[in-house]
């Protein structure tokens, strides 16, 4: 069962994107996370995700698993080449067991057969084993056949030519169950020189002739032919009616038979057997060596399953956590990622981005990252470089840094694009206040050095200018002359006293200020002037606000200063609105004032705060430079967004005072 993932999870499978020579391109994991910024790195963070599915198993394990299935497959053909081969020797052992019968039982009704004809004139009963031996050679599978006594001496062979040698008995291999009725059998296995290899069988035989046998009468015949009559014994015909010890009757000597059989059907069968036997234990152990490894892909597909979910878990909140607004998209151009940081600051959750284009749901200056670029496909892409976007979102002017990237596979597939995205609206606010800081800190080196060379003359100045006033008289052109001289002189004297309080800190008397009292009685005191002006004035304060810690003569002369500047901006009229709101869960309270006048071109907006900067005539340009002063003094921020042609707006963000202790 796969697991859940986040909504900002990552369904987009990214590689390797190597456009030209020494170009390096951030590889991604199947969650789209960057894993490595260099191709060499791939391999040492994603092989161990190649390995083959066995490597994941103990080798004491495969040991184990291999010595038993080998173990189990030997037993087994073993077992089985052991019982066809005692099968086989039964086999061997009955028929030569069926030929010693035949030898027996053959030899005795031909021995009987011959003393019922004439129970004298018999033959030797060897005769008549001679016989069935010749009898029995004929079968294709009988070797030999011979009957030996206990010193070896042959008295019937197969080979007549063998008949009266001296043959030692074989050795007993092989030993059958004995009865009363079937005599003990041995048999062995024998290679001859005149017979190959034979399965030599051993048994004792036991001719058990009748010792008392009664005359059989012979045929009479009619005294004359043709005729009946009585018919007589023939004079040499006549013989008693019993007789005792006839001729051929075998002594107490013991006697063997020995049979060999041809091993060739024998050895021809046993090798088809182990033929069989090797074949169908080669398919056993391929059968569990396919078993095991099927059993080892399926542990190691699990395994490989296990790692990719955990590192897609893992890469998937890294993602969502990034303060990097990541998006990504497809090969089709389909929005895949769209993590948290980018969902706060475009204010869109990722269930109502994913699966659409960009152009749908991005600003446009985003939504141009991921339009199609037209160079051909098999030209080298361009590095990608990263660039600043000035975005309004909501109520919110932000800059954006915008990093694009093209993601292919290792045969350089187009397979998407990321955009990375870093709010770096706080760290450009900052680099500006320290460039602020600085160069009111070169103004105040500066201010110090005039105040002190020029403030001594200026005093003389305007003390020579009173006594020379003082020595005409009233309403000449002299005196006119001598207020004159000293009117610049008080004036330069109060330029160095706003010069000079750019390097002193300011004196604040802090208190619980009350913004939106200090806004309705600023705008009571603008409100004549501005409806002369032809000037609407509008006052959005949210209710409950904190308080702030502050100077309220300081704020006051702040917000006058923005207020004027804002009337005299709308010279045709127009429509001003201050608008008061908490931020940041209370800790911030921020002020707004907008006007609807011409506005300011955007390569001069970042001069508004220099001291002597101005685009009015007749302005010093020292007033938003004094209320950016007394704004850091109190710990805020002051700020301007404008647009030519759509009017300013002036943000003011001050710290809201602690809670009173209950």
């Amino acid at each position: 069962m796969r697991k859940k993932y986040p909504d900002d999870c990552s369904q987009a499978s990214s590689s390797t994107n190597k456009s030209g020579p020494g170009r390096k391109t951030p590889w991604f994991d199947p969650a789209g996370l960057i894993l490595a910024d260099k191709p060499g790195m791939k391999m040492r963070l994603l092989k161990k995700f190649n390995r083959p599915a066995y490597i994941f198993s103990s080798p004491w394990l495969l040991a184990a698993a291999a010595g038993l299935l080998i173990m189990i497959v030997v037993t087994f053909a073993f077992h089985n080449l052991r019982l066809e081969e005692r099968l086989m020797t039964n086999a061997m052992l009955q028929k030569a067991s069926t030929l010693m019968r035949v030898i027996h039982s053959g030899s005795r009704a031909s021995f009987l057969n011959d003393l019922r004809k004439d129970y004298w004139n018999n033959e030797s009963w060897t005769v008549h084993v001679q016989r069935v031996i010749d009898h029995l050679s004929e079968d294709p599978d009988l070797r030999f056949l011979s009957l030996v006594d206990a010193k070896g001496k042959v008295i019937a062979h197969s080979d007549h030519a063998r008949v009266g040698a001296n043959e030692p008995l074989p050795e007993k291999k092989g030993n059958q169950t004995a009865s009363e009725e079937q005599p003990q059998m041995a048999y062995s296995i024998q290679a001859l020189r005149e017979y190959g290899r034979v399965f030599e069988t051993v048994r004792q035989f036991s001719p058990a002739f009748p010792a008392i046998m009664p005359t059989l009468p012979t045929p009479m015949r009619p005294l004359r032919e043709g005729q009946p009559g009585f018919f007589l014994h023939e004079h040499e015909e006549r013989r008693p009616m019993l007789r005792l010890y006839p001729e051929g009757i075998p002594t107490s000597e013991q006697y063997f038979v020995v049979v060999g059989l041809d091993m060739k059907e024998f050895d021809r069968t046993l090798g088809r057997l182990r033929m069989q036997i090797f074949m169908l234990s080669l398919a056993m152990l391929l059968v569990g060596l396919g078993g095991w490894f099927s059993l080892s892909a399926v542990q190691g597909f699990r395994i490989s399953q296990k790692t990719i979910e955990d590192i897609q878990a893992y890469t998937s909140l890294l993602i969502a956590k990034l303060p990097v607004g990541v998006i990504a998209t497809d090969a089709a151009g389909r929005i895949t990622t769209w993590n948290q940081a980018i969902a706060d600051l475009l204010g869109l959750s990722r269930s109502a981005a994913a699966g659409k284009r960009p152009t749908e749901v991005l600003p446009e200056p985003l939504a141009a990252f991921f339009q199609p670029s037209d160079q051909p496909d098999d030209e080298p892409a361009a590095a990608p470089r990263e660039s600043s976007v000035r975005l309004t979102v909501g109520a919110r002017r932000c800059e954006l840094l915008c990093h694009p990237l093209t993601i292919t596979d290792s045969e350089q597939q187009f397979m998407g694009r990321v955009l990375l995205i870093s709010d770096v609206t706080e760290i450009r606010s900052l680099e500006q206040r320290m460039r602020e800081n600085e160069r009111l800190a070169a103004v105040g080196r500066m201010a110090g050095g005039v105040a002190h060379e020029v403030r001594n003359p200026l005093s003389s100045i305007k003390g020579l200018a009173l006594l020379l006033k003082n020595k005409f008289p009233a309403g000449s052109r002299e005196q006119d002359t001598a207020d004159l001289l000293i009117q610049e002189t008080e004036r330069m004297n109060r330029t160095i006293t706003e010069m000079l309080s750019f390097t002193r800190p300011s004196a604040l008397h802090l208190g619980r200020v009350d913004l939106g009292r200090l806004l309705t009685r600023s705008l009571d005191l603008i409100r004549a002037e501005a409806a002369e002006n032809g000037i609407a004035t509008v006052l959005e304060a949210q209710p409950d606000l904190p308080s702030v810690l502050g100077d309220v003569d300081r704020l006051q002369q702040v917000v006058m200063n923005v207020l004027l500047n804002a009337i005299q901006a709308m010279e045709q009229g127009g429509k001003l609105t201050v608008a008061l709101s908490a931020r940041a869960e209370g800790r911030t309270v921020e002020l707004r004032i907008s006007d609807t006048g011409q506005g300011i071109e955007a390569d001069l907006l970042p001069q508004v705060f220099y001291p002597y900067f101005t685009t009015k005539q007749g302005g010093t340009g020292i007033g938003l430079a004094i209320s950016q002063k007394i704004i850091a003094d109190h710990g805020g921020s002051i700020e301007m967004e404008s647009e030519l042609g759509q009017g300013a707006t002036v943000i003011i963000q001050l710290p809201a005072a602690p809670l009173p202790p209950v």
